[in-house]
């Protein structure tokens, strides 16, 4: 293993899809993750793919919808349900509900939103409280959450890209364009162009974006745990999707066969999941009731890729020839994974322009 033409560095959703795309194109590729495949927000999730409610996120959650459906007939380890199971946006306050099916009919008609008054609520899902109101979106497909990454890594492989694990790997830079990538044993690959898709650890990889990280790590824990009827809709506490949501977190709740994950936390610094992990079953006791009878089978943290406006970045970095970044999805990563994955894939190979919204280029626009 002396050249390639493409190193992805990163294990996730990401760089699996990015590898496949890129393969699948006849371009030599070796995947390069320093830890297992899925092993960050990718495979820590709570396992879910759904609607983004954001204009900037919501044309690549489309895409890779599609591009699920793709892999799903490829892949028998893979499946997406033909119709999404169903979000209910969950209060106690029906007039909050009220509030937020009326922005969603304005924003998102396609959605379906409509409102279950308490009563209503726990009659369309048995599991809920009877006092809970809700607002019930068509969106949402719970899947388990390393699922999409494995199969994408499976698919890649077939196309005849190496995926390394345990191995970190940095770019190298001479004469203002990437020639290789230093792999962790101090032994270099050469290539012609390098993608870094490593999540929240991605500013450490670009040169000149350490110093003022672009993109910051946000984390979420959550709780695995079994229930004897697992709700079928995706359930989600009011305000989830807000980026002001810190400490303390929201209840969400997603079921997957008879494992249900339980969160949903945003801290700044990394915590201690075990030490957090009956707090967020006390608060998800208060809109599930069988909650209140769960044990906890497990628990596990991620790192979610937030940017500092909140938007992925996808694209060449300035100055560098040869290098490209795709991350920073926050916690939409397994929901518009695909088609970010397909973009970047489609720019590295002269097939896609560079999107101006997601262009690197804010990275330096932001923190100078």
């Amino acid at each position: 293993m002396t050249h390639t033409d493409v190193v992805v560095i990163g294990g996730g959703i990401i760089g699996a899809c990015a590898a496949t795309y890129l393969a699948e194109a006849d371009r030599s590729v070796v995947l390069l993750e320093r830890g297992e495949m899925a092993a960050g927000a990718s495979g820590r999730n709570s396992g879910a793919l759904q609607h983004p409610f954001d204009p900037q996120f919501v044309d690549l959650h489309r895409r890779s919808i599609a591009l699920y459906r793709e892999l799903s007939a490829l892949d028998d380890g893979f499946e997406l349900a033909s119709r999404p199971a169903g979000l209910l946006l969950v209060s106690f306050d029906e007039e909050a509900v009220v509030r937020v099916a009326s922005a969603m009919e304005g924003d998102w008609p396609e959605l379906a939103p409509s409102v279950l008054a308490p009563g209503d609520a726990s009659a369309a899902e048995a599991a809920l409280d009877q006092r809970l109101a809700a607002c019930r979106l068509e969106t949402g497909y719970p899947v388990a959450p390393s699922a999409a990454t494995l199969a994408f890594a499976r698919r890649a492989r077939r196309a005849g890209a190496r995926l390394v694990t345990g191995t970190a790997a940095t770019p190298i830079v001479e004469s203002g364009r990437v020639a290789a990538v230093r792999l962790d044993h101090g032994d270099r690959l050469t290539c012609d162009q390098v993608l870094v898709a490593a999540g929240p650890w991605t500013p450490s990889l670009v040169p000149g974006w350490a110093r003022y990280p672009f993109i910051v790590s946000v984390w979420g824990v959550v709780v695995s745990t079994a229930l004897a009827v697992p709700p079928v809709h995706v359930l989600e506490e009011i305000g989830i999707d807000s980026q002001d949501v810190r400490a303390g977190g929201l209840f969400s709740l997603v079921s997957v066969g008879q494992s249900s994950s339980v969160g949903s936390t945003f801290l700044d610094a990394q915590p201690d999941p075990v030490a957090i992990a009956p707090g967020i079953m006390d608060r998800g006791r208060a809109f599930v009731r069988e909650l209140s009878r769960a044990e906890i089978l497990s628990v596990r943290a991620c790192a979610r890729p937030v940017t500092l406006d909140g938007w992925p970045v996808i694209g060449s970095v300035a100055g560098i020839d040869g290098l490209f970044v795709c991350a920073g999805h926050g916690p939409w990563g397994i929901s518009t994974g695909p088609a970010s994955a397909r973009l970047i894939a489609d720019q590295m190979m002269g097939l896609a322009e560079e999107k101006a919204e997601f262009s690197p280029a804010r990275v330096s626009a932001v923190t100078s």
